[in-house]
């Protein structure tokens, strides 16, 4: 988990453009995803990307995480950063948020 200045700045700016890429790019069919939090490793080589959905959270976390390279590839047009973390998809239960 990243902490200070920098890192929230780095965690936003993932966040919304996995917001734009889930969007424009790789829209959810038949699904709605929210992205509740990013933590950033401090190295930026891993990234972990809490989400909650309208329905199975968890399978769909199984589908991002299997298509994880090419959102981070789709995530690398959208934000500039020197390097983009490894993104690993976890569903938070909808009755904790």
């Amino acid at each position: 988990m990243r902490k200070g200045h920098k890192g929230e700045k780095v965690n936003s700016a993932i966040k919304k453009a996995l917001s734009e890429v889930f969007i424009y790019d790789y829209p959810i069919k038949d699904n709605m995803i929210t992205i509740v939090r990013v933590d950033t490793a401090p190295d930026l080589s891993k990234a972990d990307v809490y989400i909650t959905a309208l329905k199975d959270a968890e399978q769909l976390a199984r589908e991002l995480n299997e298509k994880q390279g090419y959102i981070g590839h789709l995530l690398g047009s959208r934000v500039r950063i020197r390097k983009i973390p490894q993104l690993k998809f976890i569903p938070i239960p909808q009755s904790v948020v």
